[in-house]
């Protein structure tokens, strides 16, 4: 290209222009598609005088003044602005793409912009290697591609999910190949590709893939299920069997009992009227045609018979206590085992209970009565269970344990019934002794009216007539008369009050006990009250006010009682703890009244003191008004005109004036922050204390606040912003007080911490507002400076458009003209300019996989950062990932496939920024990990196909090499039908073009054989128990592994059990009971298994273990029945031996009646004649007699404590063992007690207390026992332990009555010594009245004149006198809150300790309360509210005590915590009620202040009908007239309006998803809150919901199908709530993706119907659409005959009139032609050992291709085929050979089925083979003329023959030659035969001999082999 002078002038100096300018190049359009036009636009415009536009480096336009020039090569697509400078380019082509630039000199500047010109997306197609698929084996890839389309990016969809990659999901070839390893059923698609650009997207057709897959999950169900409890089913069940599983396609089923195939093959097993022999292992096999995989599932099904029949009898005789029995359970039908239950209960084995084998017999020895009862057998079998009738047994036993039950003692006069009942059974009969002699008979006696006579001994005799045993018992019966009068009598004066005082018990008749009682309670001997010896006196030492009371006495004996009258007691005292209660302060002009009261009976007089002169009498006393004068001591007199005492109580009253006035004043300048100042509180009247409040809080001093000392002062140091608010001060005395009016203190600052609020940045052109605000009281003024200079006044300053000239500080003044103070802040702005222009482009190569890679991002304008961003969002720096210093440069160290995506590049500064357009990263790679799937096995006959797959971009290539050698290309690879010699390694090579890169995977082929017989059958011997026995498993067929089963289950190795090393025997080491089952051997190759049929293995064993049941003891004259069992197989024979001779055969034998004799060894033979094996066992029978007698009788001297004593059981009889029981409890050894070696004797080492008791032996063998009479032992033993009982402490005057025990057998005598002088015999020792010289020791000496032992007890006996008078009185002042108050306890007499008490408690010392030394002083430091209460003191000594009256404390204080209750919301026109209360003594008076005026008095204050104007603050002031105190609350009441109606309205009428909706919360009321709800739920905000401020819209942006529902918007404030109706929104959506249902594949000539369906509201209308063009309206669309024009693409259009909008989806109709034709073809004349083709010639379509030989599947893998070979539809012999003749046909497959060609007869040709020569070997002369010569050989077609002599060839043809018998014509003749065909000659010789002489020839002869010489000659030689 030529440019003239000015371009290159210009070129060049543009070269050295290095200027940036703020504009950019803003396209039209970009990126943009191929043929369209762009216009590209300098922004902002500014014209250039010289200056070029280019593309990369190549200039379009060079202009300059007054003109421009345009390259050649966009000369008539360019134009060009020269005013605005945009450049407009026409017919854009993809290699447009790239950088353009502007370039100025005048002025200089520099903009760039990258153009992405893009093809347009078109005809988006996706292919699968198959569709046709099964599970975990097969891998599926898709393929994505395009017609037409650049720049683009793969987006891969499973349904509306988009597929990421994963572990078995690949993508490649940058996302254009979807590669799923190992599909599984949830891979079916249906499956989809979206291509995109920036331009353009289209979306593939789906396809779907079918998984077969299964049988998995197998199930196998049961119908009936057995009865709960059961274990098998009863025989004649129907029973059916289900069997289920998950596969595709449907399994079939095939059903196996015990191992043999059923005639069944549906999923379900019906057994219909079931028998035992259908016991047994039901299998389910389910298989998968397609998968070839099997699943199986067994269960075990048992049929048993029913039990008929169950009884249970006695067998022998009836039970008898300690005797044996036995029940016997007889069963009819089958019986697994038998359970005894007694009274419902399982009965198990005990050292009493045994069963016999089976537990068909119960025996109990010896029976005890716990073994009566209810008796059940049950029988139970696997499908049945039977019990028996109920057998009742009862224990005969008796007579035991006699009793006699009637009273002890009688009354004369009366009749007394004695009843006498024993333990027997059958019941005793009874007779009745008295003092010896029989009286009656019967259970029953009855005396008559009895005498004192009538005392004595009764005895009852129990006899048991069946037993004939009898027992005895005796009762004493004492006689008595009754007591008929008791009274109680005062002995003395009546009782006073500390005093003695006695009351005594007359009475009349015998008495054996008197009671006291006092107010219906027994009354007991106490300190201070004592008994007289007979209890008939009652003495009280000292009487109390407790003794107070009604008393009564009781006189008794064991047949009658009589209690007195009651006797009132009342106790006169007095007076004591008087009180006076009225106020202890008064004010002047008030009357004041006292009330005195005092603790008398009877009651006290009073009389009234002032300061000592009586002023009244009477309780009560009034003062009248009071003056200053009244002030003094108060005296109250109590008198008690009985007692003739008095006692006396004082109180101060106190009178004082009233507080009248408080305020606060200003003591110097007004409130200055930081600065001194000081408030005064003006009082008048008298002040006890002055307090200070802020907002109505106390005020206490601080670091910064002092009061003066007497509190009316208040300073603050400095004063601070929380020193505002409203002060008062409160002046008080004890009996009122006063507030002053509020002082409101604000303090004057400022101003302080000025502040400018606005943007620190602004964009020239734009206005920048600022406002001032500063902390100032008051308000500041303020000034703006710019720079320094002013521009304006006032807080908010505008500055008007900005320049780069308005850049710099804004200052704000703000002046305060009280404080006369300013201050000053400044803010500084920047104005900035716009980013124009960024865009991404790459540096250097293009991305490769693990290389180097790196973008840059070209920006114009000020930047002051750029962030870069993948896929849209923010890209950061990591291991592989750098940016440079500025950002600009993103480099990729080593590019990786997670590196495709998008990338933008964003600038920006503060005010602007601009992100490029993407770049569309694709890394290219591979190909990588490259896999084969397939089959790792396959059978011979059988065809494998392989599938290559890997990951590259862009997709590989693929050859497929066998065992080294190349047999195909492309990803698929079918071997031909199989055979041994196709085993080897299948290679895939994978080659990737663009990458020049290849990758190699390869797979292992293994062909095997089916495994076709197993049979289990014995090594050597039987089994036989505990020796080796083996099997083994004959197998035919290639066998991978042996498994052997025993009953169905798999059998492993034990330490019994062992397999060869190719598991094919079993051998059992030691054979075991628990072998015996059905084995079975399973062999197993991968493609193929065989089981076994059983092999039943019964062990043979025994006898073992042989037993013998029955009694081991026999009674004489008994029978017994002894039972022989053992375990054998098979059963064994039994015989009997009685001491070594034989005495019966059988299992059972009975010996007939008992004697002495019978006693010895009886012997069971059992013998097994199979196993010639014999086991013997014993048993002993003893017979024994009867035990008659047994007594306990006693060995030496009787029982002494702690002394030998022995006792001997006497017995008559046999005696195996003797027992001893002491209180019919069995006795045992211990370290005391000893039995002899025979356990006749007991002996007790040391007899103890505890050895009292009733003592009986019980001698017993195992037939008979005999328990003894009782004997009663009592231990002697004493005196031990004596005690005194009684008083330490006496009183002067009283009496004191000591008793005396200890313990002893029999009872002691007792002696009684005071300071060793005797001074009384006998248990009891009354003193008489004490003095002081009654105190000393008393002794009391108890002595046992059995044992003539004594011993001794002291007690000390202490005399003293009384404590006579307690009382509480007040020190000084009544008692005030927190102040000082002291009480003391004033006594009479010596006391010990003084204590207190508060309210009954007893009162101790704290950090408030004080105790003088000696406890009679209690001092309150500050008295609190807590210390109320009544308080005593108590004074005591050891002898006596008293307790002072009760004084009464009660504070006075308050008002303190004032409380206003009431609501703090109020509504219109409604009352509120305020209660104020506050804690006060006395209680306080209440004022109302509303916001400030007084509006009422009292505690409760009603407001009336509230208006918004009632709204403010309530206040409630307490006042105490006493304390002349008050307090102040506060309440704000609230008053608001109710919200009275709520709806929703909206501005639209049809709702369209994707638009904005809004709904409108309309509301009348003042709400406090809304909310919006959807189908009674709270509405979810996010971010398509939101909701305004306020929330009273709702809206939806975009709204969608799902916010569909009935929604209602709730305001609600304090007062009330209410809902709007409910609102419906329905949304109009779609129409949604579209779904075309219809077949993908067709044949010409058949019809397809199309079914298209769309999600839409309302319903969408379709229209159809083929290749382009309409061709039918509806939803179905059916397409008539097809034609292959037929063929293409159906677009279904769905269009929703609501909306306004379609969505199309369409659908691949592939027709395809059927196969008209299909023939065999040759391409030569078959001759063996040559290669021939057949070629199957096929018109129409077809998918594979198979042949036949002879109307048979033509198999390869055989070794007769193994020349024969398969390549696409040709049919290769390789070579052919002769055994290859048949009639051959090829069949052709598509989708529709299969097309069989004629039959094509294969004759090969062949030979000559075998050629074959006959004739005579010798020939005489003259023998004959001529001989003949045959040839012959095997040939298709026949040969041709030729024939030589002497290697010379003849004229002859033919198989048969004559020759004349001649000597020349001797020699060696050759035959050669020829195939004409296949050109093969091939000969064979024969020797002819000629014996003889021959004449000369003729000369005819001569001449004719002349001539026949040169026709030989004339002939050419044939080679062989």
């Amino acid at each position: 290209m030529e440019y003239p002078l000015v371009w290159v002038l210009i070129l060049v100096l543009l070269n050295f222009t290095t200027g940036v300018s703020g504009q950019v190049v803003v396209p039209s359009m970009n990126p943009l598609a191929v043929g369209s036009n762009v216009t590209l636009n300098l922004v902002p415009q500014s014209p250039i005088n010289i200056g070029t536009w280019s593309y990369e480096t190549t200039a379009i336009v060079i202009f300059y003044p007054g003109g421009s020039s345009v390259s050649t090569s966009y000369q008539g697509r360019v134009s060009f602005n020269r005013s605005s400078s945009e450049l407009s380019i026409n017919s854009l082509q993809l290699n447009n793409s790239g950088l353009y630039t502007i370039q100025g000199m005048e002025p200089v500047l520099k903009a760039v912009v990258t153009l992405s010109v893009q093809e347009p997306i078109s005809n988006v197609t996706l292919r699968a290697n198959a569709t046709d698929l099964v599970e975990s084996n097969d891998t599926s890839i898709f393929t994505c591609s395009v017609s037409s389309g650049t720049s683009l990016s793969y987006r891969w969809l499973n349904g509306s999910s988009e597929i990421t990659a994963s572990d078995r999901v690949w993508l490649g070839g940058g996302n254009s190949t979807l590669t799923i390893v190992s599909v599984t059923r949830h891979d079916e698609g249906p499956f989809r590709c979206e291509v995109i650009n920036g331009i353009s997207n289209g979306t593939s057709q789906p396809i779907g893939l079918n998984v077969r897959y299964g049988p998995s999950n197998l199930t196998m169900m049961v119908v009936p299920e057995m009865t709960i409890g059961h274990t098998a089913y009863k025989t004649g069940s129907v029973i059916t069997l289900s069997c289920s599983a998950q596969s595709k396609p449907t399994e079939s089923f095939k059903w196996r009992f015990n191992g043999a195939f059923l005639n069944e093959q549906s999923p379900k097993l019906s057994l219909q009227n079931t028998r035992e022999n259908q016991t047994g292992s039901y299998a389910c096999l389910a298989y998968n045609n397609v998968t070839l995989q099997f699943a199986n599932i067994n269960t075990m099904i048992k049929i048993v018979e029913p039990i008929s029949a169950v009884s249970l009898n006695r067998d022998g005789k009836p039970p008898i206590l300690d005797q044996s029995f036995t029940l016997r359970c007889e069963v009819t039908g089958p019986v697994d085992y038998i359970h005894w239950l007694m009274n419902g209960q399982l009965i198990s084995l005990n050292n009493r209970t045994f069963f016999s084998t089976g537990n068909k017999t119960m025996v109990i020895n010896p029976i005890q009565f716990s073994d009566s009862g209810e008796y059940l057998c049950e029988a139970f079998n696997a499908v049945s269970n039977l019990t028996s009738m109920t057998y009742k047994l009862v224990v005969n036993f008796g007579p035991e344990r006699p009793a006699v039950t009637c009273p002890d003692i009688a009354m004369t006069g009366h009749s007394v019934t004695f009843n006498c009942s024993a333990s027997s059974q059958p019941p005793s009969q009874f007779s009745w002794f008295f003092n010896g002699s029989q009286v009656a008979a019967g259970s029953v006696y009855e005396t008559g009216q009895l005498t004192l006579a009538s005392h004595g001994d009764y005895t009852c005799v129990a006899f048991n007539n069946i037993t004939v045993r009898n027992s005895t018992v005796s009762k004493m019966l004492t006689v008595v008369e009754t007591v008929t009068m008791t009274i109680v009598k005062v002995i003395g004066a009546q009782p006073t009050l500390n005093k003695r005082f006695s009351l005594t018990c007359g009475s009349t008749g015998t008495v054996y006990s008197i009671q006291w009682m006092r107010n219906g309670w027994p009354l007991y001997a106490s300190n201070r009250t004592d008994f007289s010896m007979n209890n008939n006196t009652l003495t009280l030492n000292s009487v109390q006010h407790s003794d107070n009371g009604d008393y009564q006495c009781s006189a008794s004996n064991p047949l009658s009682n009589m209690t007195s009258p009651e006797y009132r007691l009342i106790v006169n005292y007095g007076p004591e703890m008087p009180i006076i209660t009225g106020p202890a302060l008064g004010e002047t002009g008030h009357s004041v009244t006292f009330n005195c009261s005092a603790s008398s009976q009877p009651p006290s007089h009073f009389s009234w003191l002032f300061n000592g002169s009586q002023v009244a009498t009477g309780s009560a006393f009034e003062t009248g008004p009071l003056t200053l004068a009244s002030h003094g001591d108060y005296t109250c007199v109590a008198f008690n005109n009985i007692t003739v005492r008095n006692s006396t109580v004082s109180k101060m009253l106190t009178v004082v004036e009233t507080v009248t006035m408080t305020i606060v004043k200003v003591i110097g300048a007004q409130p200055t922050l930081k600065e001194r100042f000081s408030l005064t509180c003006d009082t008048a009247g008298t002040v006890y204390s002055i307090h200070w409040m802020k907002n109505s809080w106390p005020l206490y001093a601080d670091n910064r606040t002092d009061f003066s000392i007497n509190n009316n002062t208040l300073t603050f140091n400095s004063v601070h912003y929380s020193d505002n608010g409203h002060y008062q001060c409160s002046a008080s005395n004890p009996l009122s007080n006063m507030t002053s009016p509020e002082y409101r203190l604000i303090v004057n600052y400022g101003p302080e911490m000025p502040i400018i609020t606005g943007p620190a940045l602004g964009e020239t052109g734009h206005s920048v507002t600022f406002n001032c605000s500063a902390s100032s009281q008051p308000p500041s003024h303020f000034s703006w400076l710019f720079n320094g200079s002013q521009v304006a006044t006032g807080s908010a300053f505008e500055t008007g458009p900005l320049t780069l000239a308005s850049h710099g500080d804004y200052t704000c003044v703000a002046f305060n003209n009280i404080t006369v103070r300013n201050n000053t802040v400044s803010k500084m702005l920047t104005v900035v300019e716009t980013v124009t222009m960024t865009i991404v482009k790459v540096i250097g190569a293009q991305p490769t996989l693990k290389e180097t890679f790196s973008l840059t991002c070209e920006t114009t304008g000020t930047v002051y950062s750029i962030h870069w961003m993948k896929n849209s969002w923010p890209l950061y720096a990591d291991n592989r990932t750098e940016f440079s210093i500025n950002n600009n440069t993103l480099t990729f160290n080593s590019v990786q496939h997670s590196d495709n995506g998008d990338y933008q590049c964003s600038a920006s500064n503060p005010l602007s920024n601009m992100t490029s357009p993407e770049y569309r990263l694709i890394v290219n790679y591979g190909p990588e990990m490259p896999i084969i799937t397939g089959p790792a096995l396959g059978e011979t006959g059988h065809s494998v196909t392989f599938n290559c797959s890997a990951s590259s971009q862009p997709p590989s290539h693929f050859s497929w090499l066998f065992n080294g050698s190349q047999v195909a290309t492309g990803s698929a690879f079918e071997t031909g039908p199989l055979t041994l010699a196709s085993h080897g390694d299948y290679t895939c090579v994978a080659f990737n073009n663009i990458t020049v890169r290849n990758n190699t995977v390869s797979k292992m082929l293994t062909v095997v054989e089916t495994v076709t017989m197993t049979i289990v059958k014995v090594i050597g011997a039987q089994p036989t128990l505990k020796e080796t026995f083996s099997l083994t498993c004959e197998t035919t067929g290639t066998v991978y592994s042996i498994h052997w089963m025993k009953n169905s289950w798999p059998l492993y190795a034990d330490n019994r059990t062992e397999f060869s090393i190719n598991n094919n025997t079993l051998t059992f080491n030691s054979v075991q009971h628990s072998d015996n089952g059905d084995y079975q051997c399973s062999a197993s190759n991968p493609l193929s298994n065989m089981t076994s049929p059983e092999y039943r293995l019964i062990v043979n064993y025994g006898p073992e273990m042989p037993i013998i049941t029955g009694p081991a003891l026999g009674e004489t004259g008994q029978n017994v029945t002894l039972n022989c069992s053992a375990s054998s197989q098979p059963p064994s024979h039994f015989s009997w031996f009685f001491n070594g001779s034989q005495v019966a055969t059988g299992s059972a034998f009975e010996t007939g009646p008992l004697t002495l004799a019978s006693h010895g060894d009886y012997t069971c033979v059992a013998f097994n004649n199979i196993t010639v094996r014999n086991s013997t066992v014993s048993k002993m029978l003893t017979v024994v007699e009867t035990v008659t007698m047994t007594i306990v009788k006693v060995i030496g001297a009787q029982p002494t404590l702690k002394e030998t004593f022995s006792l001997t059981c006497e017995t008559t009889g046999t005696v195996y063992s003797i027992h001893w029981m002491k209180n019919s409890w069995p006795l045992y050894a211990d370290n005391r007690t000893e039995f002899s070696i025979n356990n006749n004797t007991l002996t007790f080492n040391s007899v103890q207390h505890s050895d009292n008791g009733d003592y009986q032996c019980s001698a017993s063998n195992p037939l008979s026992n005999m328990t003894s009479p009782e004997y009663r032992l009592i231990v002697n033993y004493g005196p031990e332990m004596p005690i005194i009982t009684g008083p330490a402490l006496g009183e002067t005057g009283q009496n004191v009555t000591l008793n005396c025990s200890a313990s002893s057998q029999p009872p002691s005598h007792f002696s009684w010594f005071f300071n060793g002088s005797q001074v009384a015999t006998g248990s009891a020792f009354e003193t008489g009245p004490l003095t002081l010289a009654s105190h000393g020791d008393y002794t009391c000496v108890a002595f046992n004149n059995i044992t003539v032992r004594n011993s001794t007890v002291s007690k000390m006996l202490t005399v003293v006198a009384t404590v006579t008078m307690t009382i509480v009185k007040v020190i000084g002042a009544q008692p005030i809150l927190n102040e000082r108050f002291s009480l003391t306890c004033g006594t009479a007499g010596k006391v010990s300790s003084i204590q207190w008490m508060r309210n009954g408690w007893p009162l101790y010392a704290s950090n408030r309360t004080d105790f003088s030394t000696n406890n009679n002083t209690l001092t309150f430091i500050s008295v609190q509210h807590s210390d109320k209460g009544d308080y005593q003191c108590s004074a005591s000594n050891p002898f006596s005590n008293m307790t002072s009256p009760y004084y009464k404390l009660i504070v006075n204080y308050g008002p303190e915590m004032p409380i206003i209750t009431g609501p703090a919301l109020g509504e219109t026109g409604h009352n509120v009620t305020f209660n104020c209360s506050a804690s006060s003594q006395p209680l306080s008076q209440f004022s109302w202040f509303f916001n400030g005026s007084q509006v009422a008095t009292g505690s409760a204050f009603e407001t009336g009908p509230l208006t918004l104007a009632s709204h403010g603050k309530y206040t409630c002031v307490a006042f105490n007239n006493i304390t002349c105190r008050n307090s102040t609350v506060s309440k704000i009441l609230t008053v608001v309006a109710p919200i009275t109606s709520v709806s929703i309205s909206t501005g639209e009428t049809q709702v369209i998803e994707g638009d904005s909706f809004t709904m409108t919360c309309n509301i009348v009321g003042d709400p406090s809150s809304i909310h919006w709800w959807k189908n009674l739920t709270l509405v979810h905000l996010d971010n398509r919901t939101q909701v305004s401020f306020d929330n009273r819209t709702l809206t939806f942006n975009p709204v969608q199908y799902s916010s569909y529902g009935e929604y209602q918007c709730m305001a609600r404030n304090s007062v009330s709530n209410r809902t709007s109706n409910r609102y419906t929104l329905l949304v109009n959506y779609g129409p949604k993706q579209p779904v075309i249902a219809a077949a993908p594949i067709a044949e010409t000539e058949q019809r397809v119907t199309f079914n298209c369906s769309a999600s839409s509201q309302p319903p969408s209308q379709f229209s159809w659409f083929f290749n382009g063009s309409q061709v039918a309206t509806g939803s179905v669309y059916e397409t008539g005959p097809l034609t292959l024009a037929s063929h293409g693409e159906y677009t279904c259009v769905a269009f929703n009139n609501a909306t306004g909008r379609n969505s199309t989806v369409s659908r691949m109709l592939t027709v395809i032609e059927a196969i008209k034709s299909v023939m065999v073809k040759r391409n030569k004349t078959p001759i063996s050992s040559d290669n021939l083709t057949l070629t199957c010639d096929v018109t129409g379509r077809y998918d594979t291709i198979y042949w036949m030989k002879d109307n048979l599947s033509l198999v390869l893998n055989n070794t007769l085929n193994s020349d024969i070979t398969i390549s696409n539809n040709s049919l290769h012999f390789s070579p052919v050979k002769v055994s290859n003749d048949g009639n051959y046909q090829c069949v052709a497959t598509n989708l529709f089925g299969p097309h069989t060609s004629p039959k094509y007869q294969l004759l090969v040709n062949y030979g000559p083979l075998g050629v074959n020569v006959s004739g005579p070997g010798l020939v005489v002369i003259g023998s004959m003329i001529s001989v003949n010569l045959k040839c012959s050989a095997d040939s298709r077609p026949t040969s041709e023959y030729r024939w030589k002599h002497n290697n010379q060839s003849l004229p002859a043809t033919g198989p048969l030659m004559a020759v004349g018998v001649s000597l020349k014509n001797a020699g060696i003749y050759t035959c050669v035969a020829k195939n004409s065909l296949t050109n093969i000659s091939m000969s064979k010789t024969i020797s002819l001999d000629v014996n003889g002489h021959s004449p000369a020839p003729p000369f005819q002869s001569r001449v004719g082999l002349m001539l026949m010489g040169l026709v030989a000659l004339s002939l050419p030689l044939i080679n062989h």
